[in-house]
């Protein structure tokens, strides 16, 4: 029964994240169409900003509620939920206040500095209630986890990219053309929109839960004895996360630089990393649909198994997430290499985008795995070994875009060597550790050879696709999207006729 719950539990999770990951990937796309190259670079300039001060007034203070809530919950202690959420609220306002307050002190040099651009100014202040309100937010979600309330943030989070997007792309089709420094403000101010929205809907779901429980005998706990057990969660996480926002903030920096090193305008360098990391890299991370919900359910799951010594159930865990990563990556790494051209063209109108789509694409699965691995070592509670190994891959990745971006003879393909290279050695020291820690019996032919066989398919039925419906005179977008379709559901079939997927899955989703 704890194997079928994590299976099925995984399965909705993702179902729930789809939608959300679609929503989000419509918006990248929509919105670099209307700001163009330049202004995606200083927006993907910002929220690499962003998520810095971000990072240091959370500090893994969400996940810590999370654990700690479910924990006071399994004992019925509501007064200590409660008063966890408090503490912990006010620890994060202190936080987001304080960074605020550095923004506002510091603008213009980091204007200058970063962004070398004195208009920027404006855009950092933009920044402040997102700080805010994002802190806020992002404490709340993990207290209704650690409730088990699960739909509560998934539909929050819903409600927060359908406002962003209709309100700010709404408002730059009513405003279309704009300049790529406006058309960043309204971007930046477009975080903060969709996050209030979505602030209003965890706040007006806390009255419900209180007025249920606001009858049960309160177990008196102190607010120093809260933050002791918050802080030792909170610090790890913080520090792995810190890692990622450095390196997109280091990216942000020693790229356009170093592009301008070897004959590039500053346009040109920002419009590169534009396209990089605003409209390429959404396309990469599009397995995080499936691995980001795999993560939330995998933690407390393996932490649970390990600690009633349930290795069975472990191992079955492991291999079914490497399997759900791999059956979402590697079709998305056939389609990048052999279609990117089209998806650079038809999604964002951009020749040059596909020959980035066409580079990165191998380092779509290596991502993948990346994140499902950090949150099997996480459950595993190897919590330094995930934070070792990414700080690794980092310093790897600055020291091929340090030594090799600014080369005449790499140029921005020391970018793609340092990215792929990065994320294959992250693999194999994530591998490595697992298997010191619990021996796996990984079946090949399931995992990765099935996918395979399907991926190669769905790329034959896909080209023959559009050769066929181009020789009768069907619109070039629409006959590549029919044959994307066709391509993905004869993919979906063939793991299903393989057993990859097993044939009774739907009934017992349903079911469970």
């Amino acid at each position: 029964m704890r194997k079928k719950g994590f299976v099925y539990g995984s399965i909705l999770l993702v179902l729930v994240n789809f939608i959300i990951q679609i929503i989000n990937f419509a918006y990248d796309v929509m919105l670099s169409k209307f700001l163009g190259a330049e202004a995606m670079g200083l927006f993907q300039m910002a929220m690499s900003i962003l998520m810095i001060f971000l990072i240091f007034s959370t500090v893994g203070i969400p996940t810590a509620v999370s654990r700690l809530v479910a924990e006071q919950n399994s004992q019925k202690n509501h007064y200590a939920i409660e008063k966890t959420l408090k503490v912990a609220l006010i620890l994060t306002l202190f936080l987001s206040i304080i960074f605020s307050l550095i923004i506002i002190l510091f603008s213009e040099n980091i204007a200058l500095r970063v962004f070398r651009d004195k208009k920027m100014v404006s855009a950092l202040y933009l920044l402040i209630p997102a700080i805010v309100v994002i802190s806020i937010s992002s404490v709340l979600r993990g207290y209704y986890y650690g409730l088990k309330l699960i739909m509560v943030p998934s539909i929050s989070q819903i409600i927060e990219h359908v406002t962003r997007f209709v309100i700010v792309l709404g408002f730059l089709y009513y405003i279309c053309p704009v300049e790529p420094i406006y058309g960043a403000f309204i971007a930046i101010a477009g975080i903060a929109i969709g996050e209030i929205f979505d602030l209003i809907w965890l706040i007006y779901m806390l009255k419900p839960w209180k007025r249920k429980n606001q009858y049960i005998k309160p177990n008196k706990i102190y607010i120093n004895t809260i933050l002791r057990q918050i802080l030792p969660i909170a610090m790890p996480i913080g520090i792995s996360g810190l890692l990622n926002v450095i390196l997109r903030f280091i990216n942000s920096i020693l790229i356009p630089q170093n592009l301008m090193k070897i004959g590039y305008t500053n346009r040109e360098a920002v419009a590169t990393f534009g396209r990089i990391t605003g409209m390429t890299m959404p396309l990469i991370m599009l397995p995080f649909i499936v691995t980001s919900a795999m993560v939330i359910n995998l933690v407390p799951n393996l932490s649970e198994q390990m600690a009633l010594k349930n290795y069975r159930n472990v191992r079955h865990n492991i291999i079914f997430s490497i399997k759900i990563t791999l059956m979402a990556a590697i079709p998305l790494t056939g389609l990048y290499i052999f279609f990117s051209e089209p998806l650079g063209f038809y999604l964002y109108g951009d020749l040059k985008v596909g020959q980035f789509i066409n580079l990165m694409a191998c380092g779509t699965i290596f991502k993948a795995l990346q994140h499902t691995f950090s949150g099997i070592l996480n459950g595993l509670k190897k919590h330094m070994i995930v934070t070792l190994n990414r700080l690794l891959g980092m310093v790897i990745q600055v020291l091929t875009i340090y030594y090799l971006v600014g080369n005449p003879w790499f140029g921005i393909n020391g970018f793609f060597i340092g990215f792929l290279l990065s994320g294959i050695v992250t693999f194999v020291l994530d591998t490595i550790a697992i298997r010191k820690v619990i021996k796996l019996k990984i079946d090949c032919v399931d995992i990765i050879f099935k996918p395979l066989l399907a991926t190669a398919i769905m790329v034959l039925i896909i080209y023959n696709g559009i050769e066929l419906l181009y020789g009768y005179g069907s619109n070039n977008v629409w006959a590549f999207l029919f044959s994307l379709i066709i391509g993905v559901l004869a993919y979906i079939f063939v793991l299903y006729i393989t057993k990859a997927i097993p044939k009774n899955s739907f009934r017992k989703l349903i079911e469970g």
